[in-house]
């Protein structure tokens, strides 16, 4: 039985090391570490619910209806989900055209009213125009487009600019250098027996992504602290970060559409001699009783052009 190593499997399927996890601990797939191995590794029915599951992700069929439907003998849960995806984009079609129309009838007093010089709004309604124009597409819908389609109807609502201070963090590799595995709640606990637990939204406790693709837990400590414990501490340089709110299911497109923002900005550039990091900012209980979980993504940044 041919098996796939985690890594191989985040670059070929372009989802994290995280929501691999994610997607275990919520039953969706499986993987095995075969003869003791500590990384994770997927086989061929795996792979294949993986591809399952990432196309009806990018088709935003939410992952509580995901589980339905595989859950499901017959076509009736994902016919249920297409339906409610379909009463979803209804509405906000409808939202986008009575838009459409506020935006008509705005510029059409302003013409009537002979207000001149309004070549950038003519401009700006034209091109509104063209995007909400319903077209035959005649090209084949492939995973890319698929993939950047979903992207673009995901909104990354008030993105934050955010200066981190310095600290001492506790980090969840050994002092041998390897990285401990963060499945279900233990990251609220691996630091417990030392006195420290993590509280969501206090800037007290984050996930790197490391240059191995490897998501390591930083949690904060003073700085006198005298580390007698198995995990290697260090100084987390802090810093400018870009952050936007997201669901866990749409973590992976929420970093890429944070990184595309930034890219774009007049103001601010990545910094690459940070990493990208998350916060858990829903409290513990509720993640409990919704079984949803909301982090900030943090992209590093720096200010262009400056000296």
């Amino acid at each position: 039985m041919d098996l796939i190593r985690i890594n191989e499997v985040v670059d070929s399927f372009g989802v994290s090391s995280r929501t691999l996890r994610y997607y275990e601990e919520v039953g969706l797939l499986w993987s095995c570490h075969p003869d003791n191995k500590t990384q994770r590794y997927y086989d061929a029915l795996a792979l294949e619910r993986l591809k399952q599951i990432i196309v009806l992700r990018k088709l935003q069929i939410p992952v509580k209806d995901i589980i339905r439907i595989f859950e499901s003998e017959n076509m009736s849960a994902l016919i249920q989900a297409f339906v409610d995806k379909l009463e979803t984009l209804d509405k906000e079609i409808t939202a986008l055209s009575k838009l459409k129309k506020l935006v008509d009838e705005f510029l059409h007093k302003m013409l009537m009213n002979g207000i001149k010089k309004i070549s950038a709004i003519t401009l700006l309604y034209e091109e509104t125009e063209r995007r909400l124009s319903v077209t035959e597409i005649n090209e084949p819908i492939t995973f890319e487009k698929l993939s950047e389609v979903s992207r673009e109807t995901l909104k990354l609502n008030d993105i934050r600019i955010i200066r981190l201070p310095p600290m001492r963090v506790l980090t969840s590799r050994h002092k041998t250098g390897e990285a401990e595995t963060l499945d279900g709640d233990k990251m609220q606990n691996l630091f417990s027996a030392y006195g420290y637990v993590p509280t969501p939204g206090l800037r007290d406790c984050f996930m790197r992504k490391d240059p191995g693709g490897e998501w390591v837990m930083l949690m904060k400590i003073p700085d006198v602290y005298d580390n007698k414990t198995k995990y290697s501490d260090e100084l987390m340089p802090g810093g400018l970060y870009a952050v936007a709110s997201a669901f866990f299911e749409n973590l992976d497109d929420t970093f890429v559409l944070l990184r595309e923002w930034t890219s774009n900005s007049n103001d601010f550039e990545l910094d690459a001699e940070r990493s990208e990091m998350l916060e858990e900012i829903l409290p513990w209980d509720i993640v409990v009783k919704i079984n949803k979980w909301q982090q900030d993504v943090f992209i590093p940044i720096k200010i262009k052009n400056e000296e």
